[in-house]
């Protein structure tokens, strides 16, 4: 039964990513002025990084009471993973983008490659949680 829950949440999170990616950001950026959409990701992405924290934390610790070491390992790093890109990342590539936009080249290239990070995590913890689930699957299920 607490398998079904960890999925539960895995699954909860992976359609809050999927929703983000292709719902939020393109509207975002199809909407709103340059000005206005920086506000609001600079106010939705701590959020959505916050709540992928939660749900990892939450996750990992149904996954540990049921003596899954492999998925608390995962999710350990899914937990990591979201909470450096919000109290980390986020701060910094927001830093280099207003040094960019007043005109500071270095800080262009540092947010390009802050930014290319944060992406990666992103897709690194979307990947792991797939895997959580055909993990659990795979074991529990045949």
């Amino acid at each position: 039964m607490i398998i079904f829950f960890i999925n539960l949440l895995v699954t909860i999170l992976l359609g809050a990513m999927i929703f983000f990616m292709a719902v939020v950001s393109p509207s975002v950026f199809a909407t709103l002025s340059s000005n206005a959409s920086s506000k609001f990701l600079r106010t939705i992405f701590p959020r959505m990084f916050l709540f992928g924290f939660m749900i990892a934390v939450l996750s990992l610790i149904l996954s540990y009471i049921s003596g899954n070491i492999l998925n608390s390992i995962l999710l350990i790093v899914v937990a990591i993973s979201f909470i450096v890109n919000r109290n980390y990342l986020t701060p910094k590539i927001n830093d280099f983008r207003d040094k960019e936009l007043e005109g500071d080249k270095k800080a262009s290239s540092s947010f390009k490659y802050m930014h290319l990070v944060s992406v990666l995590l992103f897709v690194l913890n979307f990947i792991i949680l797939i895997g959580i689930i055909i993990n659990n699957y795979f074991n529990y299920n045949l």
